[in-house]
């Protein structure tokens, strides 16, 4: 694999990790920094595939895309979208997974 294959994946899953943890934060729960962390990025990843696969998803997400001219767009879509898809799981998350204290 190169770089070029492996950086979108990269993306979606720092968008995730970043949504993720501010839902679940703000939801207290998600099984704390470290689940947060990787229930959003297993989130965004899911929604960049989602994105490639689903036709009424990547409508969206290629709105995103022509925020920025260039191949800096495609990133700012990834970035967003895994925001969204790692949002989503960590909303989730902190209303499913609470804490025993």
């Amino acid at each position: 694999m190169d770089w070029a294959t492996i950086l979108p994946y990269a993306v979606q899953a720092l968008g995730g990790a970043i949504g993720g943890n501010i839902l679940g934060a703000l939801t207290r729960g998600g099984g704390g920094l470290v689940g947060r962390t990787v229930i959003g990025a297993l989130g965004g990843v899911a929604a960049g595939y989602a994105g490639a696969n689903v036709e009424a998803v990547s409508g969206v997400t290629s709105m995103w895309s022509n925020l920025i001219d260039g191949e800096n767009g495609v990133h700012l879509a990834n970035l967003i979208t895994g925001a969204a898809g790692g949002g989503i799981l960590g909303l989730i998350g902190g209303l499913l997974i609470r804490s025993k204290d």
